[in-house]
């Protein structure tokens, strides 16, 4: 079996992997709420939730023409994001963190003080954005607010940190993530100033790019920012889930349902380093070091599933820096979602090696 192959060597080379890197990361904010919808309320202490989104539409589509009232219970407020989450979790890895986003502009926002603290620097640019998270058993609604991250943008960048700090501080990154791109309309003129000065760069760190789900933007501002990618000067991954990249291959024309050949096709049709595609029962990547499919410790019941693919992310791009196989760099990415879902936070190195050492005593079953 494939995955028990490839969840050992996982387990042994991050065992022995002790290092502390640089990542830059960024560059959105946001404050989220964790929502349970309500269905039956039966005291002020005892509900049950709406069980899943097709359940919530049917509630909201037999109120047309009528009105409804759907009770939201707050449940959590945390730090949010793609890229704090990321951030965060990498953080928890043991990597060294310069976070360059929206997490307060006169001061941090209190949500964002302990994450604050544990970074290498934090460069802010603005308040952070709110989102109502509407938690359900097979996946989330995200209701962002997004009005601040207007300010995130290269000016305010320069305002803070000259061109030559900016060219010292990437050239000593092992890895920049540029996350949430939907949601920052002015993400392309700093992902293009960036790859402006990484080509000055005789040590290139590698970029890693999750545009998150990019439903809302035109298929002219995806096709540019995929061209932008397809233009950086370095080793350049890019991340997405199913949803994320049935729009993406929608846009280059093409039709693949298999997961890994839809990979294998984006990556040809951009011509970059990898693309990885995570659905929420496994992932693939198609890499020039090889492609592979692997199956993830799947669970029905996830305690908190806002952030998930933010923890892939964290976990593959942990593993990346350590120079891990493709496959073994997917592999930590969906036993670092993997324990995230089930415990609501982000693993230290530590948890997730008894995470993944659990899943293989279970023969990479049901766990």
């Amino acid at each position: 079996m494939k995955e028990t192959d490839t969840l050992k060597s996982t387990i042994q080379k991050l065992g022995n992997y002790k290092a502390k890197q640089h990542v830059v990361a960024g560059f959105d904010g946001f404050v989220d709420e964790i929502i349970h919808v309500v269905d039956k309320r039966f005291s002020h202490e005892k509900y049950e939730r709406i069980p899943d989104i097709n359940a919530f539409s049917e509630r909201i589509a037999a109120s047309a023409g009528l009105s409804a009232n759907i009770e939201l219970m707050p449940t959590q407020t945390k730090l949010g994001g793609n890229g704090p989450i990321m951030a965060n979790a990498l953080i928890a890895q043991g990597q060294d963190i310069t976070y360059i986003g929206a997490i307060g502009k006169s001061f941090i926002h209190p949500v964002f003080r302990p994450f604050a603290d544990s970074c290498r620097e934090v460069i802010s640019l603005s308040e952070p954005a709110h989102t109502d998270a509407l938690e359900f058993m097979d996946g989330k609604i995200m209701l962002g607010k997004i009005d601040k991250l207007e300010e995130v943008n290269m000016d305010n960048l320069l305002k803070r940190k000259s061109r030559k700090e900016l060219t010292e501080l990437l050239s000593d990154a092992g890895l920049i993530a540029f996350t949430n791109w939907t949601m920052l309309v002015n993400l392309n003129e700093i992902m293009s100033a960036f790859g402006e000065i990484i080509a000055t760069l005789d040590k290139k760190p590698v970029v890693f790019i999750d545009l998150a789900d990019p439903k809302k933007r035109t298929n002219e501002d995806i096709q540019g920012i995929l061209n932008l990618v397809s233009n950086l000067p370095c080793e350049t991954v890019l991340s997405m889930n199913m949803s994320e990249s049935s729009i993406i291959a929608s846009v280059l024309g093409i039709s693949e349902d298999d997961v890994l050949s839809r990979a294998r096709k984006i990556r040809n049709e951009m011509g970059i380093s990898g693309i990885v595609i995570h659905p929420v029962h496994g992932a693939a990547i198609s890499h020039d070091k090889g492609s592979v499919w692997l199956e993830g410790p799947f669970t029905k019941s996830p305690v908190l599933t806002t952030g998930a693919g933010d923890n892939f992310n964290a976990g593959f791009c942990n593993a990346w820096l350590a120079g891990f196989l493709p496959g073994e760099c997917i592999m930590a990415g969906v036993c670092t979602s993997g324990y995230y879902v089930r415990n609501g936070q982000s693993p230290t190195r530590t948890q997730l090696l008894a995470f993944m050492d659990q899943w293989l005593a279970r023969g990479c079953g049901v766990i």
